[in-house]
């Protein structure tokens, strides 16, 4: 950080302190002792939002100085939202995902992901309309500075409807099982009655009569 304002300032604490031994491993000064204050921050997390300065210390009395402005730091976290996950989607609906950051960033652009590929869309909100099953996965978004950090999965999951021309196939099919089976058990019942009445006749003509002399 270069700046040409400084100010006195005896009040720590420090982020990293090149004469101490117990600095944050979070924290490393990649700069030198000429004009190159650079720190790096691994590992960034919301608690590290804030306002860094550097600061300097010298051997002369009160040869204390800290630099301003310092530089802001704000973290923000990616949002995605989407449909409920107890709604239920099916064929033909539309659905739309959204991506946002809670920080202040002038015309963001964002990246989407779908089973980890990427999609052509850089808009905030992915809008997709007239969906079919190829449409499920596992939805996430990224700023287009950095694809490497990514909003968490939203898993979206699409019911299959049958068209109507297969529903319409499946009754007539039905229909077509049905009307053979009951015509197959009318031919079993009359083949049936008429082997029982046949029966009946053969062994009624196969009695004999007996007649007594008077």
């Amino acid at each position: 950080m270069n700046s040409n304002k400084l100010k006195c300032d005896d009040k720590p604490p420090y982020v990293y302190d090149s004469s101490s031994n117990s600095t944050s491993e979070e924290f490393k000064y990649t700069g030198n002792k000429l004009s190159n204050c650079t720190l790096l921050i691994s590992n960034v997390q919301f608690s590290h939002s804030a306002e860094y300065k550097f600061r300097f210390i010298t051997n002369v009395t009160g040869g204390r100085w800290t630099g301003g402005p310092g530089v802001t730091l704000q973290v923000g976290a990616l949002k995605l939202t989407g449909p409920p996950e107890n709604e239920t989607l099916k064929e033909g609906d539309s659905v739309n995902l959204t991506c946002a950051v809670n920080c202040s960033l002038s015309s963001p652009q964002f990246v989407w992901f779908k089973d980890n590929q990427r999609l052509p869309s850089s808009d905030p909100v992915l809008h997709s309309s007239a969906l079919t099953v190829e449409d499920s996965g596992n939805y996430s978004c990224a700023l287009k500075t950095d694809e490497a950090v990514r909003s968490e999965m939203v898993r979206i999951h699409f019911e299959g409807v049958c068209p109507s021309g297969l529903v319409t196939s499946l009754v007539i099919v039905v229909g077509i099982v049905v009307i053979i089976a009951l015509i197959f058990l009318a031919v079993v019942y009359n083949r049936r009655k008429k082997e029982k009445a046949r029966e009946e006749r053969d062994g009624g003509s196969g009695r004999k009569t007996q007649v007594r002399p008077e």
